[in-house]
């Protein structure tokens, strides 16, 4: 019974078996092409949102990250073409996916897709990658879709810039009316998240603008975000502004929120840090009106908020939980003078819960208050300690906790500051996780593809007359695991075959890719009995015909005696690949340059052309792959050159030593992979080498 392409797909498989897959255009599945089959085992073997679009209706299958990122439109999209699932955004994808259609891969940067999710057009945010997928023919048949939402990210930083411009208001030495009207003008900079906003400011700093918003219809708490929804233009909300120093009844910032945009927690806290910020720029100046000493509280207030941009930028370039502490810890000291801080990180564990694991000072006072913020809520100690939860969209990632020498009073803008902290934080511990996963599955991809690799590289045989060595040497890039090959082996008459060869491409595609070529081409060349350029263009036109879709370079060489000589004959056809260096046992070496032919698999129909060289014993023979020759901001001939004269001084070393020597030169810095095989004719004592050995 044949294996059901979506066996694998866990979490998804009763949503995939509850699809009429024969009423869809893909048809039943038993009947899928393979190409198909294997974007999609590919798609549901990665934890990023991967999705693959197949046929002329681009039906749409994908994995569980996918699923989790398109919310609601699960599992009805299973199945269907892309522009019934996303006909709001069809006007935007359909060129890229036009794009990708004709064999260009696309990508997007945090473009803006707005989405049907959650009951509502949402504003939403991807960077994500369209790459054209081939079918059995050889054409386009579908596009895979990499995706990565950063809506949370997008939003953030324009928020950040918003605060950043609002906090140059504290600095500013003018009246709070002057500063509220100002305010105003910055945040009406900011439609996307503020469609509409309004400030209502007791006293002068009110002034006599005519307000375009209602003031609240309740009287508000401290920190209060009051919600109300106000029919299809988005919801009304409003959020106290803190009262400026020296008392007095606070202001209320009331803002039309965006339709788009849900007001969870994050937006409230983004409204809170508005008005706090606001209410920072509005006490400044009243302080400076009031007596000169107020004027040290604005440059604090514009110090804090500086410190919190600086925190924000520092996080996102963390690549620890330990170096977010080290970020956090300076922020918190120079922000709130905090004398101790500690982080608790939630990590999973056997019985589902999850373990509290302390980083820090285990020791220190704010470690046991680290507990009781795991609800979700604040915990303020009059003793000198806080904790506060670092909250992501839909859960708690850990906490954050102070702790002060002397009792310590948190103001509401502390609270705030607090509050941002943590979602920073909470944001920076979900990147550093993420991409630990990242290098964890590249690592992953890496081995296995490496392991198909050398599993092909067989050992050269040793024939009488011949000295045969092959060497591999993976890239130091660590994505980098590509398609070189190298073989060696006798034809049935006994003719030494030897190959080395590139398919394009890299990672576990281009390894497999690099088997079919390299077991094609040891079954013509043992089986045909040809000139290695008959061998290479039989190569082609089976590529052609097995549907073996790649592209690849090569050299296919054989090593001949000369018929009554003491000497060799090197034939060779090279396809595209760096050409042969012949080092020679007096030292000499010679670059076998020609004019390459063209790729393998690009036409099946190119005549290919032999070459012939004179080799007298003890000559040794080095072929290569181009990574071994490739250089930044040099060309391939330099290179080669290099290997020349690199090779001139190991010559009287054996093909083995040639080989080690070589790869020690590069070992290391290979951006590519390296395979490279030295074939050294051995003198025959008495004579000249016998025909047919």
């Amino acid at each position: 019974m044949k294996r059901l392409p979506f066996a694998q797909a866990t979490g998804l498989r009763e949503a995939y078996e509850a699809v009429d897959w024969a009423a869809t255009p893909v048809g039943d599945p038993a009947g899928w092409p393979r190409p198909l089959r294997q974007a999609l085992e590919l798609a549901l073997g990665t934890r990023f949102p991967a999705l693959v679009c197949w046929g002329p209706d681009l039906v749409m299958l994908y994995n569980q990250p996918y699923a989790d990122m398109v919310e609601d439109k699960h599992p009805a999209a299973l199945g269907r073409p892309v522009r019934e699932v996303f006909p709001e955004a069809w006007d935007e994808l359909r060129p890229l996916f036009d794009k990708a259609l004709a064999g260009e891969a696309t990508w997007s940067v945090d473009l803006y897709l707005p989405l049907h999710r959650r009951g509502f057009l949402e504003e939403s945010y991807f960077t994500f990658s369209y790459s054209p997928l081939l079918g059995e023919s050889g054409a386009v048949e579908g596009v895979m879709d990499i995706a990565v939402e950063t809506t949370g990210q997008v939003q953030d930083h324009r928020r950040l810039e918003l605060l950043t411009l609002l906090g140059d208001l504290a600095t500013d030495l003018d009246s709070p009316a002057e500063v509220a009207d100002r305010a105003l003008d910055v945040l009406r900079t900011a439609p996307l998240d503020l469609p509409e906003v309004d400030l209502h400011l007791p006293g002068a700093a009110g002034g006599r603008r005519r307000h375009v918003l209602p003031p609240p219809p309740e009287p508000l708490r401290p920190r209060q975000v009051l919600v109300r929804e106000d029919g299809g233009a988005g919801p009304l909300a409003w959020v106290p502004i803190p009262a400026a120093l020296g008392g007095g009844p606070p202001g209320v910032l009331a803002a039309r929120l965006s339709p788009r945009i849900a007001p969870d927690g994050t937006y409230r806290d983004f409204l809170r840090l508005v008005a706090a910020t606001v209410g920072d720029g509005l006490s400044a100046a009243a302080s400076y009106e009031a007596e000169r000493r107020r004027a040290d509280l604005q440059a604090w207030q514009a110090q804090r908020l500086g410190g919190l941009v600086a925190v924000a930028q520092a996080l996102p370039d963390v690549d620890a939980e330990i170096d977010v502490l080290r970020v956090l810890g300076r922020g918190a000291s120079a922000l709130l003078g905090a004398d101790g801080v500690v982080l608790g990180l939630l990590e999973p564990d056997e019985g589902g819960t999850g373990r509290l694991d302390v980083l820090g000072d285990t020791a220190d006072p704010a470690a046991a208050a680290l507990p009781a913020a795991l609800r979700g809520v604040p915990v303020v100690d009059a003793a000198g300690t806080a904790a506060w939860p670092l909250r992501l969209t839909d859960r708690t990632v850990g906490v954050l906790g102070l702790s002060w020498r002397r009792p310590r009073e948190l103001r509401p803008e502390d609270r705030d500051l607090l509050t941002a902290l943590a979602a920073s934080a909470a944001q920076a511990v979900d990147r550093v996780r993420a991409r630990r996963a990242e290098r964890e599955a590249a690592d992953a991809v890496r081995s296995l593809a490496e392991t198909l690799q050398r599993s092909l590289l067989t050992s050269a045989p040793q024939p009488e007359h011949l000295e045969i060595a092959v060497r591999y040497l993976p890239a130091a890039e660590h994505a980098q695991v590509g398609g070189d090959w190298h073989d060696a082996f006798l034809t049935a008459s006994g003719t030494a075959c030897l190959v080395i060869g590139d398919v394009t491409g890299h990672d576990q595609d281009a390894a497999a890719a690099m088997g079919q070529v390299r077991n094609l081409l040891r079954g013509i060349g043992y089986s045909l009995e040809v000139s290695p350029a008959s061998a290479l263009s039989a190569l082609d036109r089976a590529m052609r015909d097995l549907g073996v879709g790649a592209l690849a370079t090569g050299v296919l060489a054989t090593v001949e005696p000369v018929e009554g000589a003491r000497a060799w004959r090197l034939r060779w056809s090279n396809a595209g690949h760096p050409p042969p260096v012949v080092l020679t046992p007096d030292g000499r070496v010679e670059v076998l340059r020609t004019d390459p032919d063209l790729l393998l698999g690009m036409d099946a129909g190119f005549q290919r052309a032999d070459h012939v060289h004179g080799l007298v014993p003890g000559a040794t023979v080095l072929l290569y792959t181009d990574g071994l020759v490739e250089r930044r901001g040099a060309s391939i001939d330099d290179g080669v050159d290099w290997l020349a004269g690199t090779a001139a001084r190991f010559a009287d070393l054996g093909p083995d030593g040639i080989c080690d020597a070589v790869l020690a030169e590069v070992a290391g810095h290979a951006e590519d992979d390296v395979a490279v095989l030295a074939v050294r004719v051995r003198p025959e004592p008495g004579g000249a080498p016998r025909a047919g050995a």
